[in-house]
């Protein structure tokens, strides 16, 4: 870990143009100190090249079972897959389920992975309201119902991390662990704490939904191609193949004016997570911030809500640990798991 000087260099650094980002580092369970790795296990001995190209699965190579469910009053599409321990995986802005492919790809001869397309998103139903933590949470346990899954598994991603928060508390006699990768936390109070809306400014920006669609509709590809590549530390990371999945996503009626709520809702957010925050979490939860992103305010965050808590910050990673670093962040999540069966 650094000290209180080199993580507010740290933020400063980052500075008002990256984004939500991806951490790794090696920490030993339970501990709260974490040590910075510049590289470990398979991430050593796979060329980069090789690595993102291995990232890039298609869904078909998976053997996806696509599903819809009727829960919390909204249609959800999601996709399983899988054998063993469920995994929920709850993904971020401006992804749906297919970001967790390199992480189904590789575990899924050991795990069941239930992963859908968030209100608002993609082929999930898009409404007008009901995007605070809780509610998405609640959206969460009727999908786990519809599974008939009694304990599970939480994983989530960038804006899906306060939801996944919300959903460990609010089950937490089923939720055998928590993973929140390169995800923001809102309405935290604790030393050298800084809110993400301080840091980043495209979160104000989304917040203010209409002005945001006014300059961005019809121009969703050269927006998207920036978080894509400036939100990452190789800007290659994710395909322009994948690019244009997302920019097709974002196109589809409705889809653009829906996921901004996910940042509209922010206040709503920092309410309800200072609330359940109140008491300390006492589900075990991992934690990655990646160094040209978030760094280690997600492991930080982590520690100061839960009672165990690992994780640290990724170096040579932005924002998109799933396609920037699957092999290290698949390992991770293999041994988290692995020890809280």
């Amino acid at each position: 870990m650094q000290d209180s000087d080199n993580r507010s260099n740290d933020l400063d650094r980052r500075g008002a143009m990256k984004v939500a980002g991806a951490a790794i580092t090696a920490a030993a369970f339970p501990t709260a100190g974490v040590a910075l790795a510049q590289s470990t296990g398979r991430d050593a001995a796979v060329p980069p090249s090789l690595e993102r190209r291995d990232a890039r699965i298609s869904e078909n190579s998976i053997g996806l079972t696509h599903k819809r469910a009727t829960t919390n009053g909204i249609t959800l599409h999601y996709v399983t897959v899988g054998r063993g321990p469920v995994v929920l995986c709850m993904h971020g802005w401006p992804q749906n389920h297919r970001e967790f492919s390199p992480v189904m790809k590789r575990l899924s001869d050991r795990y069941t992975f239930i992963a859908p397309d968030l209100r608002g998103f993609a082929d999930s139903d898009k409404p007008y309201d009901g995007y605070e933590p809780k509610t998405i949470a609640t959206d969460m346990l009727g999908l786990i119902e519809a599974e008939g899954a009694r304990r599970f598994h939480i994983l989530s991603h960038d804006l899906g991390g306060p939801p996944s928060v919300a959903l460990a508390y609010l089950a937490s006699d089923r939720a055998l662990s928590l993973a929140t990768i390169e995800t923001p936390f809102f309405g935290l109070s604790f030393p050298h704490y800084v809110d993400p809306r301080v840091t980043y400014w495209h979160l104000g920006m989304h917040m203010n939904m209409d002005i945001t669609r006014f300059l961005v509709e019809g121009r969703e590809d050269r927006y998207l191609r920036h978080f894509f590549r400036d939100f990452a530390y190789n800007p290659e990371a994710i395909s322009e193949e994948e690019v244009q999945f997302y920019v097709m996503q974002m196109q589809q009626p409705g889809n653009f004016r829906a996921s901004l709520n996910h940042y509209g809702y922010i206040p709503q957010m920092a309410e309800q997570t200072k609330e359940l925050t109140r008491s300390k979490l006492d589900v075990p939860m991992l934690a990655w911030g990646g160094r040209r992103s978030f760094g280690d305010h997600c492991f930080e965050s982590a520690n100061a809500i839960a009672t165990r808590a690992q994780g640290g910050v990724i170096e040579e990673c932005g924002h998109w640990v799933f396609e920037e670093k699957p092999d290290f962040i698949v390992q991770q999540l293999g041994e988290f798991w692995s020890r809280n069966a």
